[in-house]
């Protein structure tokens, strides 16, 4: 068999992540890589550095899912296609299915290298490259369980199982996912101040924070050049909302959350310069003329191409676990949205 290193030829690295690192670690929903491979055998050795929390990875080929595990402590081998006929080619991929852990900075998915029986050949180019940022709903939770379970653990995240996924896999884009549970513009859904996806936009990872997060490179400026986007979606705002009706102060911090949106949207802008920027709207009871008073804003300040788009809320018959939609409801709203994204990008 033939060994080479995750940043080989040939081998597509999805994501942000740190690409001076050794071996490339995978922090954020949906970070991997993928090849076109020709063969009968492809092998991935990964490494998880602590026990827990359960990092899962989940491998597909041409898109559709055929192995789901969670990473091992240590290093070792894990088979991601075997007995396939070694005259076809298809697309593997692997991403990382549970989302950045800030409460505990030392865990994560590193990636040292493939060994296949076959070939690696030259991917085609993306035909869109679309950046997701967002909170549980983007990372997924609960869209592969069973309903009404209402554990908090690693293993009822996903990539493959979320809205993005099905966008990006009609679109026949590449996708670079940024989300964090119970997070928001200004704060969580505690209303704490740190737990916010607008200040470290501009990191690699910038929700990681610690020694261990920052030795692979978490905390290092994110080049945007390296990797254009054509669409930015923002789907935050959730539990922005969602605290503020806790503590009934909605009246009060509204004109508070549409500053930071405004602001946020500036710093989005400024960091893609070219990309369109779309707000995925939280839903009905979540006060949603907030997100489209803040868009309104920008696009009469001349910030470009900046728009909403509008989500149906999801009903009981929607529901995964934890009060979060299941992969049905996902794949339903993915495919509304890539129409929209198709509409904006002639794609």
């Amino acid at each position: 068999m033939t060994e080479c290193n995750i940043k080989s030829e040939h081998i597509r690295l999805l994501g942000r992540l740190d690409t001076a690192q050794e071996p490339i670690c995978l922090d954020w929903t949906g970070s991997g890589f993928e090849v076109l491979f020709k063969g009968e055998e492809l092998w991935v050795e990964l490494e998880a550095p602590v026990r827990k929390p359960d990092m899962w990875v989940l491998a597909t080929v041409d898109g559709h899912p055929i192995t789901r595990f969670p990473v091992q402590e240590g290093r070792h081998w894990y088979p991601l296609v075997l007995g396939m006929s070694a005259d076809n080619s298809r697309k593997v991929t692997l991403m990382k299915e549970t989302q950045a852990m800030p409460a505990a900075p030392e865990a994560t998915v590193m990636a040292h290298g493939l060994r296949y029986e076959g070939d690696l050949l030259p991917l085609p180019e993306p035909t869109l490259r679309i950046e997701f940022i967002g909170d549980s709903l983007t990372s997924g939770e609960g869209a592969l369980a069973p309903k009404d379970n209402d554990e908090w653990i690693s293993l009822w995240f996903t990539a493959c199982g979320n809205y993005s996924h099905y966008a990006c896999k009609a679109l026949k884009a590449e996708r670079r996912v940024l989300s964090q549970s119970g997070y928001g513009v200004s704060w969580d859904w505690e209303m704490k101040p740190e737990g916010n996806m607008s200040e470290g936009y501009r990191k690699i990872a910038g929700v990681m924070k610690g020694e261990a997060a920052e030795r692979r490179g978490c905390q290092k400026d994110y080049d945007f050049a390296s990797w254009p986007a054509d669409v930015v979606c923002v789907r935050l705002l959730t539990n922005d909302i969602g605290a503020t009706l806790g503590q009934h102060k909605e009246a009060e911090l509204a004109s508070t959350i549409t500053d930071n949106c405004v602001r946020f949207l500036r710093t989005i802008r400024e960091c893609n310069p070219t990309a369109k920027i779309v707000w995925i709207l939280p839903d009905s009871q979540r006060l949603p003329y907030i997100a489209i008073n803040a868009v309104n804003r920008c696009v009469a300040e001349g910030l470009g191409e900046v728009s909403f788009f509008v989500m149906p809320d999801y009903t009981d018959k929607d529901m995964g676990a934890r009060q979060h939609p299941n992969a049905a409801y996902n794949e339903r709203v993915g495919l509304m949205l890539a129409d929209y994204l198709r509409s904006l990008t002639s794609h």
